[in-house]
């Protein structure tokens, strides 16, 4: 039988590593009078933008909200008209910063012997898809499903490990970043850094001030830059990556370099994270304990874990049983021509991995059906898009090649590495001009 009601702080030790800020501890208490000032201050509102960049700050905002019954909004964006429009389905939601809960905590309070129990079907969150092909759309979050998503993650990646001191370079308003630092303080035990690097010599240096063991959840685009820059890195247990798919010969250059294993999650903001596998050695996902795949019609369904009901999901994936499989792509983005298929994340794939291109996505022309032939803006300062076609033409076939294959400065990724499909068109449209274009 499910729980109904599950602590607010799993396994609470007073004394207990719960956080690190700046290289200090932070303890299980200290935490837990800190979210009871949050949540006092919370009392009797509904809703509420979690905007807080320092992760301790957000995860004891995050807990207030779910002991005080108060929603926690996460968009991925802080644009004005995005909030707006979030403010319209939640009125009289307020915005809380780090200066917002830093003001709010330090009060007088007597000792709480245990963390209070939150019941398990409270909806305590609603995150947003990242709009990468599309709007955002809501995601809202029960604290038993979130639990569970934790316990399933923390078996896959760390089932002997009772304690991990915790470095993540993504915001915790993502669902991946949300899984690996809050959750896993409150529903795993771990010590998540505060800060969120973003430099290579900053992840170096979050986790240097960490004492072993160590992990770190990253992003492809992170970690390549990364091993561009020769960053040296203390010793980590584990390395972990989502967000945009990893290459084989990155993860393996990484486990070299590093000496650790590389692993990779997949996920979406709709499922939480559901499968994992060790890049450079597996191309193939096996699903967390307890999910399971089943194929319907043409579409591909995971059921169980943390999921309260079926999910129909948005990949096209080649099962290979029940709890392993191998990612084709996404169903919307499959290309179909002349009765041959690929997928637009495979031709970004093999256009990244040509010499000398730093960045790249391929995506449907606005201009033209998909079919016909997709487009790219590609990030390759030292080649030119001619020579850029034809190596490609070489690597998948010709009929495949974007048309036209346009050179930008840089692409308009999201605090995650993420491409908004709106902003990459825009910056498409704005990079179109006779010499960055090659064509047919």
């Amino acid at each position: 039988m499910a729980e109904s009601a599950r602590a607010l702080l799993a396994d609470y030790r007073p004394g207990r590593g719960f956080a690190w800020r700046r290289g200090v501890p932070v303890s299980a208490a200290a935490a837990l009078a800190d979210m009871r000032s949050m949540a006092d201050a919370l009392a009797g509102r509904t809703a509420f933008f979690n905007l807080c960049d320092d992760r301790y700050l957000f995860t004891v905002a995050f807990a207030a909200g779910c002991w005080a019954g108060a929603l926690n909004l996460l968009p991925q964006t802080r644009q004005a008209a995005t909030l707006d429009r979030i403010r319209a389905r939640y009125p009289g939601a307020i915005a809380v910063d780090d200066a917002w809960v830093a003001a709010r905590l330090g009060g007088e309070s007597p000792p709480m012997p245990a963390p209070p129990e939150i019941p398990a079907a409270r909806t305590v969150a609603v995150v947003f898809t990242s709009g990468s092909t599309g709007e955002p759309a809501p995601q809202r979050k029960r604290w038993g499903d979130l639990a569970i998503g934790s316990a399933l993650l923390r078996r896959r990646f760390f089932p002997a490990t009772p304690a991990m001191n915790v470095v993540a370079s993504v915001p915790p308003q993502h669902m991946y970043g949300l899984e690996n630092s809050v959750l896993l303080a409150l529903h795993g035990g771990f010590a998540a850094d505060s800060a969120r690097p973003f430099m290579p010599w900053q992840i170096a240096d979050a986790l240097a001030r960490l004492p072993a063991p160590r992990a770190l959840f990253t992003t492809p685009i992170q970690l390549k830059a990364c091993l561009d820059a020769e960053v040296a890195l203390p010793a980590v247990a584990r390395i972990i990556s989502a967000t945009a798919p990893l290459s084989s010969a990155l993860a393996a250059a990484a486990e070299r370099h590093w000496h650790t294993e590389v692993h990779e999650i997949y996920g979406s903001s709709e499922t939480g994270s559901m499968a994992s596998r060790r890049t450079a050695e597996d191309d193939r996902w096996q699903l967390y304990d307890g999910l399971q795949l089943a194929q319907d019609d043409e579409q591909v369904v995971v059921r169980g874990g943390q999921l309260p009901c079926p999910v129909v999901l948005a990949d096209e994936l080649d099962v290979l049983d029940a709890t392993c499989f191998r990612l084709i792509g996404r169903s919307a983005d499959m290309l179909k021509v002349a009765g041959k298929r690929i997928s637009l994340a495979g031709l970004t794939a093999a256009l990244l991995d040509i010499e000398g291109v730093e960045d790249a996505v391929v995506f449907a022309s606005p201009e033209a059906p998909a079919a016909e032939r997709p487009t790219a803006l590609v990030v390759a300062p030292s080649r030119t898009v001619r020579a850029l076609g034809a190596e490609l033409a070489q690597r998948v076939d010709p009929v495949f090649v974007p048309r036209p294959l346009v050179k930008v400065e840089r692409l308009p990724r999201n605090s995650i590495g993420k491409l908004a499909h709106a902003d990459v068109v825009a910056a498409w449209r704005a990079a179109r001009r006779p010499e960055r274009v090659v064509r047919g």
